[in-house]
């Protein structure tokens, strides 16, 4: 009865595995990455006996683990793809609140402003006119400011989000390269009995957790590790060696994480290759918002600062006095030294500033500076597309300056020396928000007047009328500001209705011509009266109509100009002048086109949120229906095996009692 005893134990055996793998299954049901095992059965040799073959029970064949590995690979692609999209929209919808928000944009603090410069326009001797100007003013700079502050908050936090996913990545490739070692030393998948499946179920949960955090590319290899690469196959685990990613910052003067694969004391930038899970999100938010964002509003803020500014500059106040600054200085000490970051890495001593030469032109890039010793010169590029913008030889002397004219900006070379490899970050309009601040506290420094005042007496007889007197430049000889008067001031006689001469008025008793032959003036159409003279003193005085013969005009310092308002007028016009971006588009208008390019991203992101989520879902409903554990299916499993083993044991006790009948027998 031994063959009968030995099927009935090959059974018991059989059966008691299976029943094992069943309850192994249903205690997983709920745990993560699992994947359903089933128990493959297979048929002892037999024994020949007399010419025929006699079986000789079962045995296990494997247990295998049901998993499907296109599916598994297409659910770590689905899972970087909506981590990602997850990750940009987190923080795009908050940049996208910020500055479409009335509570936060600067729109709305803009149109007051500029309402406020229309109420000085209107009544110029207004002090509480004046004074709301300097408020709104204020206002205005504060809300630059909080702007900018806040996506520095933004920026910060994405900052401590990098550290805090490389530091995640990092740990999650330690733990694959320990269970590609515990893999490997199985031996199993070398040929040495069944697969680990428990060890490669959670390899696999560890690849995808990794997806979450960053897109992979996972390789297998014939001893039963995986090589994992990122970006553009940078690797991250090879075997049972893991790497170490970290992020910090690089240079100085700006707070930007770039992301660092490092192995020993080896240690590579890689930032601009990684796509993919939450890393990658976060990368593009920065590429794509926060970036853009800073240099988009800083470059507003500038172009406000200097172009008010410049108009201002070019008025007198109530006491007289030719205008100041009434925003921050664009170009201050501190201004022109923030826009220059230095590498950490740097060896050699160069110090440099950038000064921006005009705001009209100026971009909202960024730019990389290099210095190699072998060709002696610096290279220029753009970080964005990698494009060289230029080639600048090392200066002989310094300090220098080099003039970017189409960049709208210059490279100011301090003092110091470079070293081979030297690298700067250029940012010329990633502060200009931060910067602006309201000059002016007093309402008589508000220049709402025009320095210059050209008059026609009543004894003229013609129909002569000055249309427009135009400053360009008060900062030349003609403009003597302490005696608060022109130098010299003029006078304009003609000596027939189509010819006129110039005197300089300097001492009325003895007029001085400073014209040669008359010059000639063209009835009913505007005339540059000045510069038909080939007088240049920085302003120009326009006159239209018919004159008649001994007619004059007066052209004098404007030193009581309480109620002109000819320059807060100019300053009005600023709102609705195309300063900026090459003369295409106003203040408001750049800042609404920041606002709808931020807000189409954010759209787009959600979009793409919700749909790669609903594509995931069914991926992750495709693998439980390959590899999920359904306890329907395991619990009549269980019924099937217990009566297999129960029907197995009966067969031992009837060759036991086929067993005893022999001895009984024989005895």
């Amino acid at each position: 009865m031994a063959d009968l005893m030995g099927i009935a134990v090959s059974s018991l055996i059989s059966q008691k595995t299976a029943l094992g793998t069943v309850g192994h299954n249903i205690a997983n049901v709920n745990t993560a990455g699992y994947s359903r095992q089933d128990v493959q059965f297979g048929t002892n040799a037999p024994e020949q006996i007399g010419g025929q073959f006699v079986g000789t029970g079962m045995n296990v064949a494997s247990v295998q683990r049901i998993a499907n590995d296109f599916i598994t690979e297409q659910m770590r692609r689905d899972t970087q793809n909506n981590s990602s999209f997850s990750s940009y929209y987190e923080y795009a919808v908050r940049i996208d609140t910020l500055l479409g928000d009335d509570a936060t944009a600067i729109t709305p603090s803009m149109l007051n402003f500029f309402d406020s410069v229309s109420d000085v326009s209107n009544d110029p001797a207004s002090v509480p006119a004046r004074q709301v100007l300097i408020s709104e003013g204020e206002a205005l700079a504060n809300r630059f400011n909080s702007v900018y502050a806040q996506v520095a908050l933004q920026n910060d936090t994405l900052n401590a989000d990098l550290v805090s996913t490389t530091s995640q990545i990092t740990a999650i490739a330690s733990q694959l390269a320990n269970l590609n070692n515990s893999i490997q030393t199985s031996g199993a998948l070398g040929g040495i009995g069944g697969n680990p499946n428990d060890l490669l179920d959670e390899r696999d949960e560890k690849l995808r957790e990794l997806s979450e955090l960053v897109g992979i590319s996972v390789i297998n290899n014939t001893d039963g590790t995986v090589n994992v690469t990122m970006g553009t196959g940078q690797a991250l685990v090879v075997g049972v060696q893991a790497f170490t990613l970290s992020a910090g910052s690089t240079m100085s003067g700006v707070t930007r994480h770039e992301i660092s694969l490092s192995s020993g004391s080896s240690s590579v930038l890689i930032g601009s290759g990684l796509t993919g899970g939450r890393l990658g999100g976060l990368l593009e938010v920065r590429e794509q918002l926060i970036d853009p964002v800073f240099n988009e509003v800083g470059r507003m803020g500038m172009a406000l600062s200097a172009t008010f500014n410049a108009q201002h500059e070019l008025g007198v106040d109530l006491t007289g006095n030719l205008g100041k600054e009434f925003f921050t200085d664009i170009n201050s000490n501190s201004a022109v030294l923030s826009r220059v970051s230095r590498s950490t890495t740097n060896t050699g001593t160069m110090a440099m500033s950038v000064s921006i030469d005009d705001t009209s032109v100026l971009g909202v890039d960024n730019f990389e500076l290099r210095y190699s010793a072998t060709t002696g010169n610096y290279t220029l590029t753009e970080t964005a597309n990698n494009t060289t913008i230029a080639t600048i030889p090392a200066p002989g002397v310094v300090p220098s300056t080099v003039a970017l004219a189409g960049e709208g900006f210059s490279i100011n070379f301090l003092s110091g020396a470079p070293a081979d490899g030297d690298l700067y970050l250029v940012t010329p309009t990633r502060f200009g928000a931060s910067a602006i601040d309201a000059e002016i506290s007093n309402t008589s420094e508000i220049a709402a007047a025009l320095p210059v005042k050209a008059s026609t007496p009543l004894t003229n007889s013609g129909s002569m009328v000055v249309e427009e007197v135009q400053i360009t430049d008060v900062t030349t000889t003609d403009f003597t500001t302490a005696a608060l008067q022109l130098s010299p001031p003029y006078e304009v006689r003609f000596v027939t209705a189509t010819t006129y001469d110039i005197y300089d008025m300097s001492v009325p008793a003895t007029p001085v011509l400073v014209t040669g032959a008359p010059v000639v003036f063209n009835p009913n159409q505007p005339n540059n009266m000045l510069a038909n003279a080939a007088l240049t003193p920085g302003y120009e005085v326009v006159v239209n109509g018919t004159p008649a013969a001994g007619d004059v005009v007066t052209i004098e310092y404007n030193s009581n100009g309480i109620g002109d308002n000819r320059n807060a007028l100019l300053l009005a016009d600023l709102q609705a002048a195309k300063t900026m971006a090459g003369g295409t588009v106003n203040y408001q208008g750049a800042y609404a086109q920041t606002v709808g390019g931020v807000g189409t991203r954010t759209r787009d992101s959600l979009i793409g949120q919700e749909a790669s989520q609903s594509v995931l879902r069914q991926t992750v409903a495709q693998r439980e229906a390959v590899s999920g554990v359904n306890l329907d299916e395991e619990a009549a499993d269980l019924l099937k095996f217990q009566q297999a083993y129960e029907a197995s044991a009966r067969i031992i006790q009837v060759s036991t009692e086929l067993f005893d009948t022999l001895l009984n027998s024989v005895g």
